[in-house]
């Protein structure tokens, strides 16, 4: 059992967070990108880094759920300053799919986290209300085959699994 004065000593100040400077967290300042296209198109750079492509499978083999996957890295996002949660919740369900399409190309099985508990809740429910944005479709349906096929074809060249150790010579090519 953790020690409560402890905790209470670690634990921040009342107030706190009013004594930054206004402006000075990433968050209260405008956006990096605040068209959807633009932000979608960021992380698609991001995740076909064959590196990054290779520890994102990592997770989803290690039993994340893809969902869980895509609102961390969309809320890291937000936190970053790179866009705001509305843009996030525009985003979810292309992220989802192009995570899992790389999953599913490469062979590597995953939970989606889209499963209702058994007391009824919506584990993701951020990702299904996207889902029924109009613009959250328009988004997706722009998604170009062609950006997909560059992301497989980095997929393909990683390692892929857990217990396998990338070369030097397989990281440049």
């Amino acid at each position: 059992m953790p020690n409560i004065e402890i905790t209470e000593m670690t634990a921040p100040i009342p107030g706190q967070s009013l004594t930054a400077e206004l402006g000075s967290r990433p968050w209260e300042r405008p956006a990096k990108y605040s068209d959807p296209e633009d932000a979608l198109e960021y992380y698609v750079k991001q995740i076909s880094l064959p590196d990054r492509t290779a520890h994102m499978l990592e997770i989803l083999e290690l039993g994340y759920p893809a969902a869980t996957l895509v609102d961390s890295i969309l809320i890291a996002g937000v936190m970053q300053g790179l866009h705001t949660i509305d843009v996030a919740v525009l985003i979810s369900p292309a992220m989802f799919k192009l995570i899992t399409a790389i999953a599913d190309e490469v062979g590597v099985e995953y939970k989606t986290g889209l499963t209702r508990a058994k007391d009824g809740s919506v584990d993701q429910l951020l990702v299904e209300r996207a889902a029924a944005e109009p613009e959250a479709e328009e988004i997706e349906e722009r998604f170009e085959e062609t950006e997909l096929e560059d992301i497989r074809n980095a997929a393909k060249k990683t390692n892929m699994g857990i217990m396998s150790q990338t070369t030097a010579e397989e990281m440049e090519v």
